[in-house]
């Protein structure tokens, strides 16, 4: 070989090594580059997402324990005054030993404002001839049912003529008032 063939044949060397690098190597690597730092774009916003998931679940964990919360801590304001649930509940035996009478008056529906709520307030009267434990028992029984009923009095008296007696028959009349909203969906 002779000194200008090597000097054309490294001259076409080196131009097919600068065309070979200026039109795929350098466009390559430009493009490489470019999904490399989309790539950790992409990667910073999955782990976002993930601790965003992380967080929706955790508020949602602690949504379903407020909700049991509630359930267990707040009695229901229906949206009917549903009187005769509440009688129904609170209706002793009249046995003749521990329960004499037993009776259930309502009275005329009022409104309850309390700041911007406003409740409707239906009124119950319980007269009872018996026992302190019926008495008590009627009390206990508003104060545990599921919807919201106030006890707003308890009077209790006796007899004179059953002073003496270890376990007397009292005269009680206990008004309570049945709370519901009007507004409230049924469900």
């Amino acid at each position: 070989m002779t000194a200008t063939r090597e000097k054309w044949m490294l001259l076409g060397t080196l131009v097919l090594t600068t065309l070979f690098v200026c039109f795929f190597i350098v466009p390559n690597y430009n493009i490489a580059s470019q999904a490399s730092s989309e790539a950790d774009v992409l990667e910073v916003r999955i782990e976002q997402l993930h601790r965003r998931k992380a967080e929706v679940e955790q508020m949602y964990l602690d949504f379903k324990a407020m909700e049991e919360q509630v359930q267990r801590e707040c009695k229901h304001v229906p949206s009917t005054p549903d009187m005769a649930q509440i009688v129904k509940a609170l209706s002793l035996e009249v046995d003749g030993r521990h329960v004499l009478d037993q009776g259930f008056t309502t009275g005329s529906i009022s409104t309850l404002s309390q700041q911007e709520d406003t409740f409707e307030v239906q009124p119950l009267a319980v007269t009872l001839h018996a026992d302190f434990e019926s008495i008590f028992s009627i009390l206990q029984n508003a104060e545990s049912m599921n919807r919201l009923v106030q006890v707003s009095s308890v009077r209790m008296s006796r007899r004179e003529a059953d002073a003496d007696e270890t376990a007397p028959v009292l005269e009680a009349a206990i008004g309570l008032h049945a709370l519901y909203d009007t507004e409230e969906e049924p469900q």
